[in-house]
């Protein structure tokens, strides 16, 4: 039913800034990601009355920030590689969008994949806006945040591209 297509390329590129991005690169002067994350937790400690945005930072950090990286990734990933190439597979892994991919038509599952991928990026943009309040320090992010939202535009647009579809058989129930 789908095979690798053009939106992989953006996919795997966007994953791989993003990951850098993340995990190699300074966030705040010459922080990375897990040092910003400890030096968070430890101010948490010290503080009983926390703000709604100190509360978000603490949800991001620790593992959110992963979560949404991965929540784009691997199904734009598998999304672009063509991993639904047959109706048996699409009955095995077809989700939600079983009975559109069944009857061919991939724009529901597109649509699908690029709004998760779209939420992930907005999710990690509001989040270096709260983490510079309100967006009053941006410019003393590093460019690990900036690659980051870089790698996630990416991997939006391959989504939105997808996969190669080529000329099916009418489907039969």
């Amino acid at each position: 039913m789908t095979l690798p297509g053009w939106g992989a390329a953006p996919v795997l590129l966007g994953t791989v800034l993003a990951l850098v991005g993340l995990f190699a690169l300074n966030w705040v002067n010459e922080m990375g990601f897990s040092d910003l994350n400890k030096g968070l937790d430890q101010a948490a400690a010290f503080v009983d009355d926390r703000s709604a945005s100190d509360q978000w930072n603490l949800i991001y950090f620790p593992q959110g920030a992963i979560i949404a990286l991965f929540l784009a990734a691997i199904p734009a990933a598998l999304w672009t590689l063509g991993s639904l190439r047959s109706r048996e597979s699409i009955r095995r892994r077809g989700g939600l969008m079983k009975r559109s991919l069944g009857e061919g038509n991939t724009g529901p599952t597109r649509i699908m994949i690029s709004v998760i991928a779209g939420l992930c990026l907005l999710y990690h943009v509001i989040s270096l806006i709260v983490l510079t309040d309100s967006g009053e320090h941006l410019d003393d992010l590093g460019p690990g945040p900036w690659t980051m939202v870089a790698g996630l535009a990416l991997i939006t647009i391959g989504a939105v591209i997808g996969p190669r579809v080529p000329g099916r058989a009418p489907y039969y129930r």
